[in-house]
């Protein structure tokens, strides 16, 4: 059986935001959600709160952005680490 990829949410400190879906993206979002839940009992809570999963889905596309994930690096080599006024 084909497994999500989603398989544990970790408990992090959020940081609060506001954000709108598409209505058939939310609808998809819920299915997942179902999904998980059904697949893994553990996480059968994110059924009733499914935005737990935005930040996990988030992270993963991130994760897996090459180009952003150069510039990043890009921009800490580029950044001193020392703090101003400091040397």
């Amino acid at each position: 059986m084909d497994k999500l990829r989603i398989t544990a949410i970790p408990e992090t400190r959020p940081v609060r935001m506001t954000v709108a879906f598409p209505a058939e993206i939310h609808r998809d979002l819920l299915l997942y959600a179902r999904f998980l839940a059904e697949e893994n009992g553990s996480n059968a809570n994110v059924a009733k709160n499914p935005a737990r999963l935005v930040p996990i889905m988030v992270a993963r596309f991130i994760e897996r952005d090459r180009v952003f994930l150069k510039k990043r690096k890009d921009l800490a080599t580029d950044t001193p680490t020392h703090p101003v006024g400091k040397t």
